[in-house]
């Protein structure tokens, strides 16, 4: 693909579509963060860090063999639908048939990677079972990218609250009832048959039809997904292959402490997936053209760098706090170390993230697994020497994973500043890592002081002292808030005007 600086500008996109994304995304993301709180709480006071390292060792040998069932679909479908195709019911028609024979590869090839690393009977028998019970979900995926390639997050919002609520129902009534991890697992199938049935019907009602398949379009599917997949693929791997390493050279309690520091560490970079799903399409639509592009990925990087100096702030203070909250004090308050230790390269992961889906739009996808490919490498070399070093030192080898993770973070960034078109990145957007860095380190070293304050007056206090901070850097400005209380005026002015369907 060529970036021509010359070529004619793409349609500009319309005032606020990204801060409206992620309000619709952001939104849904309150509501799925405390469900997924009582979840998380549930689950690990349930069964315990050894058990729990036991169902994030399953979810990591399914989450690799998963990859055969999306092939790059999720961002394939949403580039094409945001770019605009003629015959989208014939590729929702074509991708269906993918996924459903590729859930086959699937359940068969994760029952096989549990088998060949010598993985006990459990491992073995609920790897696959964590394949299927997604199936529903995954047949949903393919409506949900012409959704959001069309900048309807709105529905993606709806489904995910639906579905992750059926999720917490059912995990709820399985262990009052004294269920184990087999029931754990069957309860994530109600939510993902929720989210099929509440998202076909809006894309029924939306008036997005299914036609039969095409070779040409399977073919399509196939070649444009392929380099897609190799980066989906390695960046599973990565995952494999640190819980492989982690659940071999520790114990099944130190996988678990990782893993709960693993989901803390899900719900704080929640927002910055949020960002780079709300801003994809854009990214897509400007991906022909530098000076957009540039423009586009400005835009988001002002907005994510706030988000990721707050989050990197308010990790590193409250981690001990957070943990006990979700856990309780016991079983789990090593993961508070993993938690800090992975709060100073936060911001480093946030730009990954924005870096990573513009890489993505403009289709160096190549590039990028074979970046990925080099980061599994070194990885693997550095927890190698470092949790046998961490779990002597400081009995708890999963610190290791987080201090490799900021390594390679470092050079994942490093390779896409490498790779992007020149004039892509600006210096300005560089500047704003550090401003974002430094705000967060300006907040979180005098906030440490509070530590023995409760919570109700401490992070107010914390969350004051960053916006002042973040306003004096410029990282806020008084158009976002201006848009932002504009917007939900009129989003309240709608919801009692608008009479009910």
């Amino acid at each position: 693909m060529t970036h021509d600086v010359s070529a004619p500008p793409i349609r500009p996109e319309k005032k606020g579509t990204l801060l409206r994304n992620v309000m619709h995304l952001g939104s849904a993301q309150i509501a799925t963060i405390i469900m997924g709180f009582f979840l998380t709480a549930t689950l690990g006071r349930s069964l315990g860090s050894a058990e729990f390292g036991v169902l994030y060792t399953v979810l990591a040998i399914s989450g690799f063999a998963s990859v055969a069932i999306d092939w790059g679909q999720a961002t394939y479908l949403v580039r094409e639908a945001a770019r605009g195709r003629p015959d989208q019911a014939e590729l929702i028609g074509s991708a269906l048939l993918m996924r459903t024979l590729g859930t086959g590869v699937a359940t068969i090839l994760a029952a096989l990677i549990a088998y060949a690393f010598g993985y006990d009977r459990t491992i073995v028998s609920l790897a696959p079972l964590v394949v299927l019970v997604g199936f529903p979900a995954s047949l949903y995926q393919p409506f949900n990218c012409i959704f959001r390639g069309n900048d309807r997050m709105d529905v993606d919002a709806i489904v995910g609250i639906v579905g992750k609520a059926m999720v917490l129902a059912a995990t709820l009534l399985a262990v009052y009832r004294g269920g184990g991890l087999t029931h754990v697992i069957l309860a994530q199938g109600v939510g993902s048959i929720a989210s099929l049935l509440v998202g076909g019907t809006i894309a029924r009602r939306a008036g997005i039809a299914v036609k039969r398949p095409k070779v040409l379009l399977l073919r399509e599917l196939w070649r444009g997904g392929a380099p897609i997949v190799v980066f989906g693929l390695a960046f599973s791997l990565h995952s494999f292959v640190d819980t492989l390493m982690l659940s071999r050279m520790t114990s099944s309690a130190v996988v678990g402490w990782y893993a709960a520091a693993g989901t803390i560490l899900g719900i704080i970079i929640a927002p910055a997936s949020i960002l780079s799903a709300a801003s994809f399409p854009a990214l897509s639509r400007a991906s022909r053209s530098v000076p957009d592009l540039r423009r586009t990925l400005a835009d988001t990087a002002r907005v994510l760098m706030l988000v990721a100096g707050f989050a990197a702030a308010g990790l590193f203070v409250y981690a001990d706090h957070l943990v006990a909250i979700v856990y309780r004090q016991g079983q789990f308050d090593q993961a508070s170390s993993i938690l800090r230790v992975s709060a100073v390269v936060l911001p480093l992961l946030f730009v990954g993230f924005l870096y990573g889906n513009a890489m993505t739009a403009i289709g160096k996808t190549n590039e990028v697994a074979a970046m990925k490919v080099v980061s599994i490498v070194l990885g693997a070399g550095l927890n190698w020497y470092l949790i046998e070093l961490c779990q002597r030192r400081f009995g708890n080898g999963a610190i290791a994973l987080a201090i490799t993770g900021g390594f390679l973070e470092l050079f994942a960034v490093g390779c896409f500043l490498v790779f992007l078109p020149r004039g892509v990145v600006s210096r300005s957007s560089l500047y704003l890592f550090s401003r974002a860095a430094f705000a967060a380190l300006c907040t979180a070293v005098p906030l440490l002081l509070l530590q023995h304050n409760p919570l109700w007056q401490s992070v107010p206090v914390f969350t004051l002292v960053f916006l002042v901070i973040s306003s004096a850097l410029g990282l806020i400005l008084p158009a976002d808030i201006n848009y932002v209380v504009g917007y939900s005026k009129h989003w309240l002015v709608r919801q009692r005007t608008v009479p009910a369907e």
